[in-house]
């Protein structure tokens, strides 16, 4: 009788691909730059327009607000000075009040001050640098540049 051979395994190499690394990259990352987006280390917590006087449903309210504005450049919001975005002289401030209070958080000697319009009256104001907006006051009443206009 003849021997059986016996059958040799034969491994095939591992063949290695070339491993592209995957980055997490958030939709409209690439022009975020452009785009507004938000500080609150400058936010007056006590002051008459100060956020510790926001109830819960209204900061929802703000937060998606504000969400909304992330999607626009800065060009976009801020144009030929009309809403929803303008720059005012802050020397120009007519309540002596805001005045006073920017003095007071020790943001006295800014010179331009910017305000967001989130609706019929509600303002957002603060300093714009760049395309960060630097939040300080939530102006529900419209108070701090009131407008001789009704509704507005």
């Amino acid at each position: 009788m003849a021997k059986k051979k016996s059958k040799k395994h034969v491994s095939t190499p591992e063949i290695k691909t070339k491993e592209v690394p995957r980055r997490s990259v958030l939709p409209g990352a690439e022009t975020s730059d452009e785009r507004i987006c938000w500080r609150f280390c400058h936010v007056d917590h006590e002051g008459p327009w100060g956020f510790g006087h926001v109830d819960g449903e209204t900061l929802c309210w703000l937060m998606g607000r504000l969400g909304q504005f992330e999607t626009m450049k800065i060009n976009e919001i801020f144009n030929n000075s009309d809403y929803p975005g303008k720059h005012y002289e802050v020397e120009s401030i007519p309540t002596s009040e805001a005045l006073g209070r920017l003095t007071e958080l020790q943001l006295g000697d800014m010179t331009k001050i910017s305000c967001l319009r989130l609706q019929g009256e509600p303002r957002l104001y603060g300093f714009l640098l760049g395309n960060v907006f630097h939040v300080v006051w939530w102006d529900p009443k419209h108070e701090v540049w009131p407008s001789k206009l009704k509704h507005t």
